[in-house]
């Protein structure tokens, strides 16, 4: 099969040039896979948004289904060099698209959880949750502003230890003038999904 030697620019011979059914170009196929690599790696660079192609999914979703899993395994679960899957969990933990939080166990505590919703009148909502949280924060779990529903703006879980307490809390806010409803339930147990996968999704 006839070869040729293409000379460079600066009289430098280049690879090999292959002729079979057209020119193939070994020095530019080459040259591409370089600028491959260089765009991976400034995705990757220190302050730049990872991008979630299928590695960083594979690793987020290891993690977040097992927030102790170790970088190791999850190197052979995918199937790519360690190095790599340490360096880009570290660039995914410092974007802050991972963030790996503790979780108590109110139960364990003698604690009961409960979720109340509030309507609020003529847009006081930012308000209404203002003043309750400066109130109230050593129970409160978490809150929210809500749309979507027009008889509830706000959404908020509170620890207590018996009923007695929570019926403080309730009357607390019923009696708020800005407020116009009040619900609550009371959570029995939860189950967190341990085989979420993000790859449909995003």
């Amino acid at each position: 099969m006839p070869r040729r030697l293409n000379a460079s620019a600066n009289g430098k011979k280049s690879k090999f040039i292959q002729q079979s059914n057209g020119d193939y170009d070994e020095e530019s196929q080459i040259n591409s896979e370089r600028r491959k690599r260089k765009g991976q790696k400034f995705e990757e660079k220190k302050g730049s948004t990872p991008i979630l192609d299928s590695i960083n999914l594979g690793i987020v979703e290891a993690l977040v289904n097992n927030g102790d899993i170790k970088s190791s395994e999850i190197a052979a679960k995918l199937k790519i060099p360690l190095s790599t899957i340490q360096r880009r969990r570290s660039n995914l933990e410092k974007n802050s698209i991972l963030k790996k939080n503790y979780t108590l166990d109110f139960k364990k505590l003698g604690l009961r959880i409960s979720e109340i919703s509030v309507a609020t009148r003529n847009g006081e909502s930012q308000n209404v949750m203002n003043v309750f949280y400066n109130k109230h924060k050593k129970n409160i779990v978490n809150m929210a502003l809500r749309i979507g529903n027009p008889d509830t703006n706000i959404s908020f879980r509170v620890a207590y230890s018996d009923s007695i307490e929570l019926f403080s809390l309730l009357e607390e806010i019923k009696e708020m003038e800005m407020v116009s409803m009040v619900e609550w339930s009371e959570y029995i147990t939860e189950k967190n999904n341990k085989e979420i996968s993000f790859s449909d999704l995003v």
